[in-house]
C-alpha cells in the first residue's frame, strides 16, 4: 500500500525532459479551405467522461516495455475512458509460489486516479509451470492449470473492487499465442471454461470477455461457438488489423449473426486494433503509405466505423511505441499516439483521438437515419432528392456515413473509404439527410476531428414533397460539404461552441 500511495503521489510529475505542449506534433493544420473557421474542439478529460466507446491499449507492461510513471501523466487529457491491461503471470509469480503485485497496483491505479476504466487481458504462461511465457498456455499439466486458477483466484480476489471486466487470452487463434501445441478452438474453449468460473465465484458481477481473435477467421470462430463458448461469455472481441477499416463491415455482420443464434445477450467489442505511424514497423505493418497524418486517419475511420456497427467498445493499439519489440530486438512498434524517443511527445493520432473523445462519448448507439452523399460537382436540389426517394439515384460510391447519438447529441459522421493518404483529396459531396427520429439540425456545424477546427456550413436547405397525392417526406441537405479520406462531423453549434 506505501508503494501504491508513493506511485499516485508521483504521477502528476513529468519528467523535465518532457513537454506537454500539444504543438510539438506535427499534425496536418492546413483548414479546410472556403469555410469559415468559428472555433476549435475543446478537450474533455478522463475524469468527466461517464461512458465511452473507445478505449486505449496500455498492454506489454507484463514485459515492463514502458514506464507507466512516464506515461500516465499524457493522459490526464486522453478524452477516453477505456485501457486495456495484461496482467502478466510471468511478473507477478517471478519466485514459485510467491505474488508481488507492486507493478501492477501501479498500473491499475494510475489509471483508475486518471479517470479510466482498466480491463484485463489474463493470459501468457509462466515458467515455472510452461515451457515458455508469452503464448504458452496452462492445459497440458495439471500442475500447470492449477497454478494458472491459482493466480487468476488470487488476481480476481485482489482486483475485483477495481476491475470489472477480465478477457481470457490473446488471439488463440494464432500459434505464436497459442503454444506449444496446435491451434485448436475447442482447447481454447476449454481453457475459457476452466478460467470463467474462477472469475465469477470471486467476483460475481464480472464481464467475462472471451474469443479475443486476431482478425476474424470464420472456421475458428464456428469452432469456438460449436465448443460452447457463448454459455461462458458476456462479450466477443476481436482485432481487425487492415488498411482499410471498412472491409471488416460484412464479417462483423456476419459474427453478429452468429452470435444471435447461440446467445443474443453477447456483445462485440473491437479489442485490438493499430496502425504504424511510419516504415519498418513490427507486428502488423498495412500497406504504404506510413505517415503521422495516415495512422490518425485509419484510427478515425476505424473508430467511428465500429460506432456505426453498434460495436460497444472500440479500442486503439497503443498509446506509446515499443521499441525492442518483440523482446531482444532492435525493433520498433510504431503503432503509438506517443513517440517514446527521442522524448515523450504526441504525435496527430494522440490530439485525433481527443478531439473524437471530447466529442463523441456518453451511451453511444447509432440514429435511426437514411443518409445518401452525391458528387458535389454535380448540381443537387429537388431533382435528386426525387430520385434518391424513388431509388434511381445512387449513393457516391465508396463513402461512409451514420447518425450517431451521443452525449453531445447527434452526431453525423461522413468520409471516403479510399486509401488513406499523407496529403488531403478535398473532395466535395452532397448530403441528404432523412432523420427518422428527430428534425435533423437546426444550427449545424463542421468539426473536424483531425486538426481539431470547428467550421461554418452555409448551404444547407430543407426539401419535402410537394405533390397533395402522397405525405411529406422531409430531408435536409448539406450541399458542397468537403470530403475527406478521414471523418468529418455535421453537430449542432451549441454542443460544440
Amino acid at each position: 500500500m506505501n508503494s501504491r500511495r508513493t506511485f499516485l503521489k508521483t504521477l502528476p510529475l513529468v519528467p523535465a525532459a518532457v513537454s506537454l505542449n500539444p504543438d510539438k506534433t506535427t499534425r496536418n493544420d492546413s483548414p479546410i479551405q472556403e469555410l469559415k473557421i468559428l472555433g476549435k474542439i475543446k478537450i474533455v478529460k478522463p475524469k468527466e467522461i461517464r461512458q465511452s466507446p473507445f478505449g486505449i491499449g496500455c498492454e506489454t507492461l507484463d514485459r515492463a516495455l514502458w514506464d507507466p510513471k512516464e506515461v500516465y501523466p499524457w493522459m490526464d487529457n486522453l478524452s477516453v475512458k477505456w485501457a486495456r491491461l495484461q496482467t502478466g503471470w510471468a511478473r507477478v509469480e517471478q519466485e514459485k509460489g510467491q505474488y508481488d503485485w507492486k507493478w501492477l497496483d501501479e498500473s491499475v491505479d494510475g489509471l483508475i486516479q486518471r479517470g479510466f476504466r482498466p480491463f484485463f487481458n489474463v493470459s501468457y504462461g509462466n515458467r515455472h509451470y510452461t515451457e515458455g511465457e508469452r503464448g504458452y498456455h496452462p492445459l497440458l499439466s495439471s500442475e500447470a492449470l492449477a497454478a494458472w486458477k491459482k493466480f487468476v483466484t488470487a488476481l480476481t480476489d485482489r482486483y475485483k473492487d477495481r476491475i470489472s471486466h477480465y478477457e481470457i487470452w490473446n488471439e488463440p487463434n494464432l500459434a505464436g499465442y497459442w503454444k506449444p501445441d496446435r491451434i485448436d478452438p475447442a482447447n481454447y474453449v476449454k481453457l475459457v471454461r476452466e478460467t470463467a468460473p474462477v472469475i465469477r465465484q470471486q467476483a460475481p458481477g464480472a464481464v467475462i470477455v472471451g474469443g479475443v481473435t486476431s482478425r476474424l477467421p470464420y472456421n475458428y470462430i464456428r469452432g469456438m461457438f460449436d465448443s460452447g463458448i457463448a454459455d461462458l461469455i458476456d462479450i466477443f472481441s476481436f482485432h481487425p488489423y487492415t488498411t482499410f477499416p471498412e472491409s471488416y463491415n460484412e464479417r462483423i455482420v456476419a459474427l453478429r449473426r452468429l452470435i444471435r443464434k447461440h446467445n443474443p445477450k453477447i456483445e462485440i467489442w473491437q479489442g485490438e486494433n493499430g496502425f504504424p505511424s511510419q516504415p519498418n514497423s513490427s507486428g502488423f505493418k498495412g500497406e504504404a503509405p506510413w505517415t503521422e497524418n495516415v495512422q490518425a486517419k485509419i484510427m478515425l475511420r476505424r473508430l467511428l466505423n465500429d460506432c456505426a456497427l453498434d460495436i460497444t467498445m472500440s479500442l486503439w493499439f497503443l498509446i506509446i511505441d515499443l521499441h525492442n519489440y518483440p523482446e531482444g530486438t532492435d525493433q520498433v512498434n510504431y503503432k503509438g499516439i506517443l513517440r517514446a524517443r527521442p522524448e515523450i511527445s504526441p504525435k496527430v493520432a494522440f490530439n485525433a483521438l481527443q478531439h473524437l473523445g471530447s466529442l463523441v462519448h456518453g451511451q453511444v448507439r447509432t440514429k435511426n437515419a437514411l443518409i445518401h452523399l452525391l458528387d458535389g460537382n454535380k448540381p443537387a436540389d429537388k431533382d435528386e432528392y426525387n430520385r434518391l426517394s424513388n431509388g434511381v439515384e445512387p449513393t457516391l460510391a465508396q463513402v461512409m456515413a451514420t447518425s450517431l447519438e451521443t452525449q453531445n447529441g447527434t452526431v453525423l459522421a461522413y468520409w471516403s473509404t479510399a486509401k488513406a493518404l499523407d496529403e488531403n483529396p478535398n473532395g466535395k459531396t452532397h448530403l441528404f439527410l432523412w432523420d427518422w427520429e428527430d428534425d435533423g439540425f437546426q444550427e449545424p456545424v463542421l468539426v473536424d476531428p483531425l486538426q481539431g477546427n470547428i467550421y461554418e456550413i452555409t448551404d444547407t436547405q430543407r426539401i419535402a414533397d410537394q405533390d397533395r397525392y402522397r405525405s411529406v417526406q422531409d430531408a435536409q441537405l448539406f450541399r458542397q460539404l468537403p470530403l475527406q479520406d478521414y471523418p468529418l462531423l455535421i453537430m449542432e453549434k451549441s454542443k460544440v461552441l
